[in-house]
């Protein structure tokens, strides 16, 4: 939570689930950011949007494996649009199940390429503070990230 904290975030915007849990409780476990629970990965989206577009910071937004991740795009897409920044925590099959037509598997590098400007797939809890950042920099430098989704496939390693 350290890097989204650097970051400005103060909110996350989402739906939970079992890929997301560790990140969930992460949040529950930190002062300087507060999980917003949504009734749907859409409207978490959707909020992440407004509050980038109405505060000119990150805005962030968690959905979980499979259709929690397709139900992100409409708000993702509303972020790119409006060319406001969005960081998408999307949850994944666990690793040894990626490209086996697991039950609700989603290739997230193929349905967030037409909105994101960075994906990362994020296996070990150790890259998750450079996934985060790195697109950053260079939006900040270059005022050009409209979204950046990064696809969580497991943060606890397994």
């Amino acid at each position: 939570m350290d890097a989204l904290s650097e970051l400005g975030v103060h909110q996350v915007f989402g739906v939970v689930g079992d890929a997301l849990n560790p990140l969930t409780e992460a949040i529950r476990l930190t002062e300087d950011v507060e999980w917003v629970g949504c009734r749907h990965e859409e409207a978490a989206a959707f909020a992440a949007s407004a509050q980038s577009q109405l505060s000119g910071n990150l805005g962030v937004c968690m959905g979980t494996v499979g259709p929690g991740s397709i139900h992100l795009l409409n708000g993702l897409y509303d972020a790119a649009k409006s060319r406001t920044p969005v960081l998408a925590i999307a949850g994944q099959v666990p690793v040894a199940d990626i490209g086996s037509d697991s039950f609700q598997e989603v290739d997230n590098d193929a349905l967030f390429s037409d909105v994101a400007v960075f994906r990362a797939t994020v296996s070990s809890p150790d890259q998750l503070p450079r996934c985060s950042r790195r697109p950053f920099a260079t939006r900040w430098a270059a005022r050009a990230l409209p979204c950046s989704p990064c696809r969580v496939t497991s943060v606890t390693g397994s």
